[in-house]
């Protein structure tokens, strides 16, 4: 509601500000002395009406209470008539519009915006209702001593409607001259393209959405390192708009395999009771990715299958998510079979890596909802039939070896993770240390760590 009265107030301030000045009647003295381009409470003869930047003239005439003329005709007549026009004079960089005097650099930069719009701009905005967006027109604002502090283009909703500014384009590069502006909001329209490294020189706090939102446009990555966490979900899902997704830096950051209820030894002829397990992160170190990111994993070795993939074996494992926020960490847990027939001493290769739904089907390519899979490297784990498996429970910090440092690991997990926080990066370190399996971690793990490196 707020929003509506804001911007009202701005709507009928510029309608009031264009080529205003104080009118001076040379037919009569009953309408002398009245200011502001509204119609003004004058005797009931005549009414004065200064015309809104017509021809920037700023001329104005008498009409009487029906709205005609005072000499018959309903044409306005410029002879005999002042002219009421004001002469602002303004520092040096500043430039005059209306009565006031607005920093030329602030200006451009609203300019910017529209001729880059092409005329997409929602002609609700136009409040001289001359059919052009002028830079002051250009969504809500607020300026201090003539400079730029508030650009505010949310949607405008009356009555429930929702008015789409529609501003398109790309964002100018100069966009930096607005070196004071506070608070700068473009989110729900239509800007495309690249995101200008100069936006990095704005004075704001790009973290804090109140202050700087460009959510829901159609901006390309990758993005300038400032605002590459805050711009959130970009509307590009056609595969033509830009070169990379916004999912572009999604990629496996751990990976461990190890066996749970065995001797840790890869021989299922004789180990029927160890269940092999692929436990894997997947970090978001880009943007907001919205397109169903996941993991899978896939092995060329004949005879390794993933019993547990939608309840049927198969050659590969796959998982996916919604979404995954910038600088989060996702976590995922695999199982795996080798057939015993797999003669001893034969190497199994593990390919992990970051994809998104559908990232692999020739189809996606005229599907506008698919997109390529992240262009991040995958992890490949190498191991041997008959030999250790590459990690143990207790591998605290995943380099293959249970000893003192993984103690270390332990006590500090202890000591500085809220462990009713269960997710993220922690999940992945707390299924190594749990090792009795009671879901939680404390000083058992630790001695049952100290007896795995003594034994």
């Amino acid at each position: 509601m707020n929003y509506i009265v804001n911007f009202i107030i701005v709507f009928l301030s510029l309608i009031y500000s264009q080529d205003c000045c104080e009118v001076q009647s040379s037919a009569t003295d009953e309408c002398g002395g009245l200011t502001g381009c509204y119609i003004p409470q004058c005797s009931e003869d005549c009414n004065w009406v200064p015309m809104q930047c017509w021809g920037s003239t700023g001329y104005c005439w008498c009409v009487d209470n029906n709205g005609i003329e005072i000499d018959g005709t309903n044409t306005p007549s410029w002879e005999g008539f002042p002219d009421c026009s004001i002469d602002v004079e303004c520092d040096e960089g500043f430039m005059p519009l209306g009565e006031d005097c607005y920093y030329e650099q602030d200006i451009s930069v609203l300019e910017s915006f529209i001729n880059n719009s092409q005329g997409t701009i929602n002609l609700i905005l136009d409040a001289n209702d001359n059919g052009t967006i002028e830079p002051l027109e250009l969504c809500l604002q607020e300026w201090d001593g003539g400079r730029l502090k508030l650009l505010d283009c949310n949607p405008i909703v009356i009555n429930g409607t929702y008015n789409w500014i529609d501003i398109s384009g790309n964002i100018p590069d100069e966009i930096n001259n607005w070196d004071v502006i506070e608070t700068l909001l473009l989110p729900y329209n239509e800007l495309s393209g690249f995101i200008p490294d100069s936006i990095c020189d704005l004075n704001l706090d790009f973290s804090n959405n109140e202050v700087f939102d460009i959510n829901l446009n159609n901006l390309c990555p990758p993005y300038p390192e400032c605002v590459e966490d805050y711009v959130w979900s970009q509307s590009n899902w056609n595969a033509d708009a830009c070169e990379l997704s916004d999912c572009y830096d999604v990629g496996v950051s751990e990976v461990a395999v190890l066996e749970y209820n065995g001797d840790n030894i890869l021989n299922p002829i004789d180990d029927s009771d160890g269940v092999g397990v692929i436990l894997a992160n997947i970090f978001n170190d880009g943007p907001s990715c919205s397109q169903y990111p996941g993991i899978m994993i896939t092995s060329d070795t004949p005879g390794v299958t993933f019993p547990y993939y939608f309840g049927e074996a198969g050659t590969q494992f796959t998982t996916f998510w919604y979404a995954i926020f910038s600088d989060m960490t996702y976590f995922s847990s695999a199982e795996f079979e080798v057939s015993p027939f797999v003669p001893e001493g034969t190497e199994i290769r593990f390919i992990i890596e970051a994809v998104t739904m559908h990232c692999y089907e020739e189809s996606c390519q005229e599907d506008p909802y698919c997109h390529d899979c992240p262009p991040t490297p995958p992890v490949i784990v190498s191991m041997i039939v008959g030999e250790e498996f590459p990690n143990m429970l207790g591998d605290a910090n995943l380099d293959g070896d249970v000893d003192v440092l993984d103690v270390l690991e332990v006590v500090n997990y202890i000591l500085y993770t809220d462990q009713d926080t269960f997710y993220g990066p922690s999940q992945l370190l707390f299924t190594m240390i749990d090792i009795n399996n009671d879901y939680v971690i404390n000083i058992t793990d630790i001695i049952n760590i100290v007896n795995a490196i003594l034994d």
